[in-house]
């Protein structure tokens, strides 16, 4: 990743430097940082949309694997990359920093599925710190009530494995959740580091008809909280979101987190809009993500086709991330985003002019054709309509031309 300058970001985003600088302040904007780049990576406000693809090492899936995603992705257009390793989350997490070329996300408590105890949590957090992780997913919202509401009264009760771990916790020791009881402290750890805080959604639904709950609803409002108490202390913070929703759902939900977490950036997790699509949930969280981005998401986690069934291979990583990035596109269409509107129509005039070669250079993802400069496709071979009317359009052209060219006296 080329290392830019504040002022060259906000060229290339299209924003107005000062506004930016003031949308940092205010907490609108974050900076993700990665290897000594205090802003590789902007979230938030007037910005464009940006993609986190997710991978990790689990016992199913060697170290070298994940690296080879981390490629993929990248390659692909990802802004960012979550680390959700289960084993060896220390020294994978410092391998993925070491090999990737954007900022590394991670969740520490992933290391905590057996703690009966404060500390486990704390200390990993601080670990994923002290090497260097870009930004770190804290589940500190979900609370006794709310854990107890999603067990009670929902289909697919808790989804989010951080929830899983602490609802277990919650249950096992009687008390309250200890991200939330020791927000401080964790905040003690993070001020000052550049690491940003994203607070985790525990209880996103996990099913169409879970979604827009209780549970969900009173989460939202203690990240709300806990954003304010974030911005405090000088912490870059932002929010997760669902999820699984219904499509007409969709836009009530991210404008009401926008005012119930104060404008802080937002991350949603497609939200998928359909519980039926297994093998295509790629496809199915992307149509939910084009409507959350035109609604004001400014970050979105990538799905792969295999979301729900096992971990994504390269291939996966690779479809999930291109339907991400159209997605992101088309809503920065929508939301007059820097430059988008001008490639789609540099792309028009060289699919007018069949100009296979711009085309290629502009497609998402860039795929050759085996088609020659000016020749029509084999969809339409000699029918082209657009040779057609090309043809038709210089003639008339030509006409006119003649029409007003001064006459030469004789």
């Amino acid at each position: 990743m080329v290392k830019l300058s504040l002022a060259e970001l906000a060229a290339r985003e299209g924003a107005d430097l000062r506004q930016l600088e003031n949308d940092i302040a205010s907490g609108r904007v974050i900076p993700l940082k990665h290897k000594g780049n205090e802003h590789a990576v902007l979230l938030g406000y007037n910005l464009s949309t940006k993609l986190n693809t997710n991978l990790g090492v689990n016992l199913a899936s060697p170290l070298e694997q994940e690296l080879q995603k981390v490629r993929v992705a990248e390659l692909h257009g990802t802004d960012t990359v979550m680390d959700l390793s289960t084993k060896d989350t220390n020294q994978t997490l410092q391998a993925i920093l070491d090999y990737s070329s954007v900022p590394v996300g991670t969740v520490p408590i992933y290391n905590c599925s057996d703690a009966t105890s404060d500390e486990p949590f704390l200390k990993a957090i601080e670990d994923h710190v002290k090497i260097g992780a870009s930004f770190l997913t804290i589940h500190a919202a979900i609370t006794q009530e709310g854990a107890k509401l999603a067990l009670r009264k929902r289909i697919t009760k808790i989804v989010s494995r951080g929830g899983g771990i602490l609802a277990r916790y919650m249950s096992e020791t009687g008390k309250e959740n200890p991200l939330l009881r020791n927000f401080d402290q964790i905040l003690d750890i993070m001020s000052g580091t550049g690491c940003a805080l994203s607070i985790g959604d525990s209880l996103r639904p996990g099913c169409l008809a879970d979604s827009m709950d209780e549970a969900m609803l009173l989460e939202m409002k203690v990240q709300g909280d806990l954003v304010l108490r974030s911005r405090e202390r000088k912490v870059p913070v932002f929010c997760e979101g669902p999820g699984h929703m219904p499509f007409d759902k969709i836009d009530e939900c991210m404008k009401l987190q926008k005012k119930v977490q104060h404008n802080a950036p937002y991350y949603v997790l497609g939200p998928l809009v359909t519980d039926r699509a297994m093998p295509y949930d790629h496809i199915n969280a992307a149509i939910g993500a084009t409507q959350a981005a035109i609604s004001g998401v400014e970050f979105l986690c990538v799905l792969t086709p295999s979301e729900h069934w096992s971990l994504p291979n390269l291939e996966q990583i690779r479809d999930g991330v291109i339907a991400f990035k159209i997605a992101a596109t088309a809503a920065d269409v929508v939301k007059k985003r820097k430059g988008f509107m001008e490639k789609e129509n540099e792309m028009a005039k060289a699919r007018f002019n069949l100009d296979w070669t711009t085309q290629n250079k502009l497609s998402i993802p860039q795929v050759p054709v085996n088609v020659k400069d000016k020749a029509p496709c084999t969809m339409c071979l000699a029918l082209c309509p657009m040779a057609a009317s090309r043809k038709i359009s210089e003639k008339e052209m030509a006409k006119i031309h003649a029409t007003h060219s001064p006459q030469v006296k004789k």
